[in-house]
């Protein structure tokens, strides 16, 4: 059995594998970075002056740390690895791609064994097994060192940048300085936003008895906002949780009609498996926060009158928003009501009588009861409110009164 050699005997073609890397040091580096522009494509974009400089300095580091892990017979020390970790920070700052990175950096090994081993021969059998291990110890402990600072630099940006929208997204919801806010955040406000509050449906997968419902509302959200930022980028400005929320999409030139915002939605619905209650409105940055609440004020219009998935702008819903504004009119109109409260099934009559354009038949049919029991419930509700929904002058009425009880907090 053969003793295990030290790094610094390592020994190809009679000399020292550590010596003969730092006398041909030079020309090795220019081998690595002719190599990398080579193969890397994405080092060939960047600028002569960085490649001269920062990368040629780092691959120096780089070599010398190999070098001297061979003379020293041991692992790069801590000092070695913050080397490699900083010049990966200083990529990831610049938006390089991290596989470019790891790539450049096996090219330098390969370069690394290549001039090391050139003068080997077949007496040098066990010592170049030994060179090569040693590379390619040397290379995952590199490829650590990358991964580590670079995600940690991407994880520190992609907070930031979390935050600052999450800033911006509140003020312009909430009001404030809006200018002063994206500009120290770095970000330029687009002329306007299409303003969309919406409902989600639930996705399948959050009513499965073997799926984490959590993990199905997360899944289910960012497959949906996914959508928004594949069409507007990344200026998409959003508050969610599982049953919906805010979402503000630049416009940019963009999502210039009803019909494309409508695509838009449909899109982003199919995506996250479900279906999109939806009230948009177009704003100015500095009108956000108004259109924001009426847009709200929209999207509860639309689930108090049962109105199907999709995408509705006030416009739709004039009447139905009107009759459910706060006032003491909204107030009285519900309490017309009030009589119902404890005839839960005269309440259910109504409610589809309405929703099925007082078709009685129809209404009957969704009860499961008689048309001859529709008859006699709407009368109760005649003798018990004095609006007779039977009759066409008591309808406009009955139909104010009904969407009122919706939108009054005291008569839900």
């Amino acid at each position: 059995m053969t003793e295990h050699k030290r790094g610094g005997e390592l020994t190809l073609g009679g000399q020292r594998v550590h010596e003969r890397l730092t006398r041909e040091e030079p020309e090795l580096i220019a081998r690595v970075l002719a190599r990398i522009q080579a193969e890397v494509a994405d080092y060939r974009r960047l600028p002569v002056e960085e490649l001269a400089g920062d990368i040629a300095g780092i691959t120096r580091q780089a070599v010398r740390a190999f070098a001297r892990s061979l003379r020293e017979d041991r692992a790069l020390n801590a000092a070695e690895l913050r080397q490699v970790g900083a010049s990966a920070v200083r990529r990831a700052e610049e938006g390089f791609p991290l596989e470019a990175v790891l790539t450049a950096y096996h090219v330098g090994a390969r370069e690394i064994f290549a001039v090391g081993s050139a003068s080997s021969g077949s007496a040098d059998v066990a010592d170049l097994l030994e060179v090569a291990d040693r590379v390619l110890a040397f290379v995952g402990t590199v490829t650590g060192a990358v991964t580590r600072g670079y995600l940690e630099e991407l994880r520190t940006k992609v907070g930031q940048e979390h935050t600052a929208r999450r800033t911006l997204l509140s003020v312009l919801v909430d009001g404030g300085q809006v200018d002063v806010v994206a500009r120290s955040a770095g970000i330029t406000l687009p002329a306007g936003y299409l303003v969309l509050s919406v409902e989600l449906g639930p996705h399948a997968d959050e009513e499965s008895p073997d799926v984490d419902a959590e993990i199905a509302v997360r899944r289910k959200l960012r497959r949906f906002l996914a959508a928004f930022e594949h069409a507007c980028g990344d200026g998409v400005l959003a508050s969610l949780d599982g049953p919906g929320g805010l979402v503000l999409l630049p416009l940019a030139g963009r999502l210039s009609s009803v019909p494309e915002w409508q695509a838009l939605v449909d899109a982003a619905g199919r995506a996250a498996g479900v279906t999109v209650l939806a009230a948009a409105e177009t704003a100015a940055p500095s009108e956000v926060r108004v259109v924001a609440d009426r847009t709200g004020e929209v999207l509860d219009v639309l689930r108090w009158f049962g109105r199907p998935p999709g995408l509705y702008r006030l416009d739709d819903v004039l009447v139905e928003y009107q009759l459910t504004r706060p006032g003491a009119a909204r107030d009285r109109l519900a309490a017309a009501l009030d009589p119902l409260q404890a005839h839960p099934e005269l309440v259910e009559t109504l409610d589809a009588y309405l929703a099925l354009d007082t078709n009685r038949r129809r209404t009957a049919a969704q009860l499961h009861v008689h048309p001859n029991t529709v008859d006699y419930r709407l009368r109760r509700v005649r003798d018990l409110t004095g609006i007779d929904p039977l009759h066409p002058a008591g309808l406009p009425r009955i139909i104010a009164a009904s969407a009122a009880r919706r939108a009054s907090p005291t008569h839900r």
